[in-house]
């Protein structure tokens, strides 16, 4: 099986040498032994995926902007939209409010936004894509 086949839209670049080593059977395995847990955590966790070559194959896949987040330091008051406790599970970060519309860093394409949408119906949400261990290096930094 090509490495194509294995990831199929993501494409060859992401596959690591351990996912060579273990195979379409170990990379399954991993992905069952942690029921309940999206994906993409289980692969960067194992370190079977880059997460930054992740998250610009997300972006490019997605078509959305790819945004880097190493010195960023987040405004404090706009947890105030985007509780903590939920930008940590669902890996996002609040990154500017534009008139009605909240900027945010996903790690995924399809961070769970219904929160959001239901508090604060009128305000527009706009997306970009950042690697997982830069959201979360930025929540650490939240003051």
């Amino acid at each position: 099986m090509s490495d194509r086949d294995l990831l199929g839209d993501l494409g060859a670049e992401l596959v690591t040498p351990e996912v060579r080593r273990i195979g379409l059977g170990g990379l399954l395995d991993a992905l069952e032994s942690r029921p309940g847990e999206r994906a993409e955590d289980v692969l960067l966790d194992l370190k079977l995926v880059d997460d930054v070559r992740l998250a610009l194959a997300l972006a490019v896949r997605g078509g959305l902007p790819f945004q880097g987040l190493r010195a960023f330091v987040p405004d404090a008051r706009l947890f105030l939209y985007v509780p903590l406790a939920l930008a940590v599970e669902q890996r996002l970060v609040p990154l500017a409010l534009v008139g009605d519309t909240l900027a945010l860093a996903s790690a995924f394409l399809d961070p769970d936004l219904s929160y959001l949408r239901e508090r604060f119906p009128g305000l527009a949400l706009a997306l970009v894509i950042s690697p997982r261990r830069e959201i979360l290096e930025a929540l650490g930094r939240v003051g």
